[in-house]
């Protein structure tokens, strides 16, 4: 049982003790009465003889000066008349032996002078008396007198094994009379055992012991009932802890994990399907950032009440993540029922949510994967509809997505990119690539545009649009853009060192970049290293750099950029999240209208009047005006036709790189553009 057997139980003990206790009682108390008897009639018995010794000793005084030893020894035959005597003897006043008579003719030196103990008597069974004889007044010699005690040596050991028989029967009498006590004090004791045994064995706490008596048992016995009545208060805690979300009471990942992986295993058997659904809340976020975690966490309550109550014939809702909830369903294979339970539980938030009498909207995204269809292990079930999940919002809030194998391809696809990318950065695999800008009133290339540019060694050039959101999403952006400010304001430092005429160079920027503590004392620092005029450096950012956040933040950003001389250009215009704001508040130089507005624009009476209204807005603000991606002549034409102040693409010349910058600038200021204004 995982414990040393024990040997002997306390009940026996207490039998043995008692039995102990008795035997030493009966043997102590009987003993010592028996050999104060024995002893008692030993003196006794010692000093009748000492008178039979006195007796003697004055016959033969008289004899003892002239040393007859023939009248000595008839005085001692009359000793054979004494009962119980052994031997009698004489010595004269040098202690040399006269006489004897006797079983004992030779004594002992020291039974004529010393007086034996107790015990020397019941050994020798003999009681030797030593006196003087004494003729006028003065000893002559002295008798010793040997008396057998048999008899009372008999006496005494018959009476120590009548009191041993004795303490033998009051000792069995004894551990018969105590089995009551026995079982009063190691009943409790073999219960609590017992209790203490299951409870390490199968973690069971469940069980209260009744105390029998109000003792010191009954005591230990209510102490270990508190105490296993804390343990299980305790224990119940972890396990809440440890299996639930304290803030919903919901089941926790590892909850949900557990149940999952028993759901499937006993689905498996039984050839059922299982639907496992994820849903996230759409800008959890902006609550917390809004209205204060105490609101957030009200936010996530009612999710979680709402979600269990339109999911109330799943297998389980649990909370498995800050603001994400999963779910698991039966399912038929064919995903209906997932559907049905999803589009329940979206469709209650389309009323607002009710807290603190404020109405918020919530919307939730959902991810979703069919098991074993899409998979047989929890792991890659969880994954699934991570990735089931990201997809939906990135369709829009409130959206749901099914997973498909194509998901998985595209993250490992991502995963290995952002690996490479790491790599690419370290051999030193990126370069930057340079567009002209031609400015239409001067026919002249004023400036350039940095572009980044990245050739795999396998798998050869892969498009900015794959690799920036990559480097943005690993943290790898800032490291890359500062690299490329860098680079971009070397070259142009160059080029002017090198006699051509000084051209602006516009570097993009991500808002992750932007924003990081110290990037416009970094701008500095690169316009000094590198030597570039700030009037020479033009900062692009697009439109999502306002996406949740203040104009005044940004506006703060931007101004100390614009503080040290740098130009700032709002880039993509029309593609994100484009408000009038932006151009009215904020400090830019430029506005880059996107080529989605330029291309065809040419043969599309409608798109030009857009892009005439755009170019005109940006007039009338006193921003300059660069049209990206005109790729044919009449493209061209019509952009002088609208006044835009400098046009950038194709038609002009591909992003090249700073080797081959001359001949691009030769042939474009040469007059290769046809087009007439």
């Amino acid at each position: 049982m995982g414990i040393k057997a024990i040997k002997m139980g306390v009940g026996r003990r207490i039998g043995v003790l008692v039995s102990t206790a008795v035997v030493v009682a009966v043997v102590c108390v009987a003993g010592l009465l028996a050999g104060y008897q024995a002893s008692q009639n030993a003196a006794l018995k010692r000093s009748t003889i000492e008178g039979t010794a006195y007796v003697f000793a004055s016959a033969v005084a008289d004899h003892m000066e002239d040393r007859q030893i023939y009248e000595i020894q008839s005085v001692l035959r009359s000793v054979e008349r004494v009962p119980g005597v052994i031997s009698v003897s004489v010595y004269d006043s040098n202690r040399r032996q006269i006489a004897t008579l006797g079983q004992r003719a030779v004594l002992k030196q020291r039974e004529v002078s010393t007086d034996p103990g107790f015990w020397e008597m019941m050994r020798t069974a003999s009681i030797p008396v030593s006196v003087n004889i004494i003729k006028a007044g003065q000893p002559v010699g002295t008798l010793v007198l040997v008396t057998d005690i048999t008899d009372l040596r008999t006496r005494f050991f018959n009476t120590l094994s009548v009191v041993f028989a004795a303490s033998l029967v009051a000792a069995a009498l004894g551990f018969i009379l105590s089995v009551p006590l026995q079982r009063a004090i190691a009943n409790p004791i073999r219960k609590l055992t017992a209790s203490m045994l299951r409870i390490k064995e199968n973690r069971e706490y469940d069980t209260d012991l009744a105390a029998e008596s109000d003792d010191e048992t009954g005591v230990m016995v209510d102490a270990f009932n508190s105490l296993i009545s804390d343990i299980r208060f305790r224990d119940h805690s972890l396990q809440r802890l440890a299996y639930f979300d304290p803030l919903t009471g919901l089941p926790n990942r590892t909850n949900f994990q557990r149940t999952l992986q028993e759901k499937l295993e006993a689905s498996g058997k039984e050839g059922k399907n299982l639907g496992v659904v994820l849903f996230n809340i759409d800008a959890f976020h902006t609550f917390n950032d809004a209205l204060g975690h105490s609101i957030g966490d009200a936010v996530l309550m009612n999710v979680a009440a709402i979600v269990k109550e339109e999911a109330n014939d799943a297998i389980l809702v649990a909370r498995v993540g800050g603001d994400e909830f999963a779910v698991i369903v039966e399912e038929d294979g064919t995903g209906k029922p997932t559907e049905h339970l999803i589009a329940r539980v979206q469709s209650a938030f389309y009323k607002p949510v009710l807290i603190l009498d404020v109405e918020l909207h919530v919307t939730i995204s959902a991810g979703a994967t069919i098991m074993p269809r899409d998979s047989d292990s929890v792991g890659d079930a969880m994954r699934h509809i991570d990735l089931a999940s990201n997809a939906a919002k990135k369709q829009g809030a409130g959206r749901a997505a099914f997973f498909t194998p194509d998901m998985d391809d595209v993250v490992k696809r991502e995963t290995e990119l952002s690996q490479a990318l790491r790599t690419a950065i370290s051999n030193n695999e990126l370069e930057v690539h340079y567009q002209p800008l031609y400015h239409v009133s001067t026919g002249k290339v004023t400036g350039f545009e940095a572009l980044l540019r990245w050739t795999h060694p396998v798998s050869g050039p892969i498009p900015p649009s794959i690799f920036i959101p990559i480097a943005e999403r690993n943290g790898l952006i800032n490291g890359i853009g500062e690299w490329v400010m860098e680079e971009s304001c070397r070259q142009a430092k160059a080029w002017i060192d090198e006699g051509f005429e000084p051209r602006s160079v516009a570097v993009n920027v991500s808002p992750a970049q932007m924003l990081q503590s110290g990037f416009v004392r970094k701008v500095g620092q690169c316009l000094q290293r590198t030597g570039l005029s700030p009037d020479l450096l033009c900062i692009e950012l697009t439109e999502s750099l306002f996406l949740g956040r203040s104009l005044a933040s940004v506006r703060s950003v931007l101004d100390e950029v614009r503080a040290l001389g740098v130009a700032l250009a709002l880039d993509d215009f029309g593609t994100g999240y484009s408000s009038l704001a932006y151009l009215s508040q904020l400090p830019f130089d430029k506005l880059k209208i996107d080529q989605s507005f330029v291309n065809g624009a040419h043969t599309s009476a409608r798109r030009r009047e857009m892009l005439r209204s755009i170019i005109d807005m940006a007039h009338s603000l006193g921003m300059r005006v660069v049209a990206e991606g005109a790729e044919d002549e009449g493209e061209v034409a019509l952009l002088k036709a609208l006044r835009a102040d400098e046009i950038q693409g194709f038609f002009l010349s591909r992003p090249q790189k700073p080797e081959h910058i001359a001949s691009s600038i030769a042939k474009i200021e040469a007059g290769t553009i046809k087009a007439s204004a």
